[in-house]
């Protein structure tokens, strides 16, 4: 009876299914929460392929004069953080994602560094991930804790592009 009731805890356990964010999403909805407002805060589109050792996300921003600015990063699925040069900016970051307990959302922390020195953390991005019921709906909390200037966050949510 007792190994029973393990193997079914065991079973169950292992049953939670972690959300798929895969797909490519389009802001909908911006909200400003805290702090200075800025008009690159969110990615105007977000496209995620979730596979099973890695998260690959690319975005779509509006630069500093307004021309569109594209990213590409990956990051490990086990927790493990990345360590990359910045493309857009050349500083140093470090990135890296956590699952909540039951799976549905999915924190991404990003640590930037100081362009000339790469062991001055400049600022941290928090990222908080979640969807609707229906699957439909992404729903990004964006906070940015700053070393030089004011902290912000920013809420906002995604519409799923449909083929």
């Amino acid at each position: 009876m007792i190994v029973r009731l393990l193997l079914l805890l065991l079973c169950s356990s292992a049953a939670v299914a972690q959300t798929n964010f895969s797909g490519t999403w389009n802001l909908q909805n911006k909200q400003h929460v805290l702090g200075p407002e800025y008009g690159n805060a969110l990615a105007s589109a977000i496209t995620f392929q979730q596979q099973t050792d890695s998260l690959i996300i690319e975005s779509v921003s509006v630069g500093a004069e307004g021309q569109e600015v594209k990213s590409r990063s990956a990051v490990s699925m086990d927790g493990k953080s990345l360590t990359a040069l910045s493309k857009n900016s050349n500083r140093k970051y470090i990135k890296s994602l956590k699952w909540s307990a039951d799976k549905k959302s999915l924190v991404i922390t990003t640590v930037f560094y100081v362009e000339d020195n790469p062991n001055e953390v400049d600022l941290t991005r928090v990222e908080i991930l979640s969807l609707s019921p229906d699957g439909k709906q992404l729903n990004l909390e964006k906070k940015s804790i700053e070393t030089r200037s004011e902290n912000w966050e920013v809420k906002g949510t995604y519409a799923k592009k449909t083929n």
